[in-house]
């Protein structure tokens, strides 16, 4: 038997080397190894270290690693992704060329898997300092509150926030903000808004993921409260220079909202405004002034807008002009006259001098003054003459020629036959009469005396 064994040992062994060689020729033939690969997510490992140094990282390129490995046909479907954990360890970071080594772990699915590593090998790395930097925030609203309703406040909390990063990134923001829609509210809110950042123009920036927010939300609260539009009512008080009129107030807005309790509002109509400002004793032109309406708000009540609480006001004041008319026994009543007496003016027509806006001067007639002459104690013969005019608010009595009313007695009626009279004229027909008789003659300019029997003067 031990010599059968030993019989053409060698040719038997090589018969066995044929044979496994064979069998493996024959299982690669039927499931042959294969190269796969798969995009891996790539990690950063160590980044604290480049932190703690106070500088911060950015990879070149893609956030992922294409890792290549071996796998039988069969088994590639088996493989994923998942499988692998490429990463790069910043604590290798080489300075000189800022590359690092990609490594390659392969977690899962190791009995099928082999020569797994990525391709390229290796990643840049640029490294920039690593900057902190506060900023306050502004608010901004968009939207109206609802009718009858005002935004009385918002506030956000923190009223800050810090940022971090690399210096460029940081450097390009140049404030940050929370924009809160208050469109229709008629009741207070609250919630919470991601900040947003700003360059210099006020465009929007879009924040880089390496840019560290903290906080990273903002809590604000908006508070609505009821509102009322008050009339303002302006009280200029002294009286202008000799021949100029104070002739009305402009201010650039006629009401001002303003909030308050129910009952502190409800006691309020319009705003009363008397500041000592709006003295224009002795003035000749128009004046300016500022007024603080918060000085003139009532307990409980605020001005909803502090943008309207200072306003300009413009007192006005106009020069006075003059005008004269000539009026005719026509245009002059004769008041308190006797039966017994009749009554002639002399001179006939009378110059009056006015006084007002000329605005006011442009359309007055003789026939709307109401001239009158009072003849109460007038004698016969000749009296000094005083006129007077209706009251008025635009102009005032200044002067008018002098003049005479002169008295006589009406003569008695002569008797007739049969004991009739004849029929005299009245004496308002008589002085019609004369009136026409003498209506050719020349008239003598008379000196003018001012209107200081003039019964009332307006306008002051």
């Amino acid at each position: 038997m031990k010599e059968k064994l030993l019989n053409n040992l060698g040719l038997k062994i090589l018969s066995l080397f044929l044979a496994f060689f064979v069998w493996l020729v024959v299982l690669n033939v039927s499931n042959p190894v294969v190269t796969g690969s798969k995009e891996v997510s790539l990690d950063i490992v160590n980044g604290k270290v480049l932190e703690a140094a106070g500088r911060t990282y950015e990879i070149s390129g893609k956030s992922t690693a294409t890792v290549y490995y071996d796998v039988h046909a069969k088994d590639e479907y088996r493989v994923r992704s998942t499988d692998f954990h490429a990463y790069v360890d910043l604590a290798e970071l080489y300075d000189v060329t800022g590359s690092v080594q990609v490594k390659v772990e392969v977690l899962n699915n190791k009995e099928l898997i082999s020569n797994a590593e990525a391709k390229p090998g290796v990643v840049r790395v640029s490294t920039e300092e690593l900057q902190e930097k506060p900023f306050g925030l502004a608010l901004h609203t968009s939207g109206e509150a609802a009718d009858g309703y005002y935004i009385s406040d918002v506030s956000l909390e923190p009223s800050k926030l810090t940022v971090e990063g690399p210096v460029s990134k940081v450097g390009s923001i140049s404030y940050a903000g929370v924009e809160i829609n208050v469109d229709g509210l008629s009741a207070n809110e609250e919630g919470e808004q991601v900040p947003i950042f700003y360059d210099a123009n006020g465009n929007k920036l879009n924040i880089s993921d390496r840019i560290t927010v903290n906080p990273s939300a903002i809590r604000y609260q908006v508070t609505v409260s009821k509102v009322k539009n008050l009339p303002l009512d302006f009280r200029v008080t002294g009286t202008a220079a000799p021949g100029y009129r104070y002739t009305g107030v402009e201010c650039e807005i006629e009401n001002v909202p303003v909030i308050g309790t129910e009952t502190s509002l409800a006691s309020v109509n319009q705003l009363l405004i008397s500041a000592p400002e709006l003295n224009i004793s002795g003035a000749v032109e128009d004046k300016t002034v500022a007024v603080d309406l918060r000085n003139y708000l009532p307990a409980g009540v605020t001005i909803a807008s502090e943008e309207r609480s200072m306003v300009q006001v413009l007192i006005k004041v106009e020069k006075l002009a003059s005008r004269t008319l000539t009026l005719t026994e026509a245009d002059i009543e004769l008041k308190n006259r006797m039966q017994s007496y009749q009554y002639r003016l002399e001179p006939r027509r009378i110059e009056v001098t006015l006084q007002g806006l000329d605005a006011d001067l442009e359309g007055l007639t003789p026939s709307l003054l109401g001239a009158s002459v009072d003849l109460s104690g007038m004698q016969q013969g000749s009296n000094q003459g005083g006129l007077s005019i209706a009251d008025s608010e635009v102009y005032n009595l200044i002067s008018f020629t002098k003049f005479t009313v002169e008295v006589s007695e009406l003569p008695a009626a002569p008797v007739i036959d049969g004991g009739s009279t004849t029929a005299y004229e009245s004496s308002e027909e008589q002085t019609s009469m004369e009136e026409q008789t003498t209506a050719e003659e020349t008239e003598t300019e008379e000196t003018k005396e001012p209107a200081t029997h003039a019964s009332s003067e307006a306008g002051r």
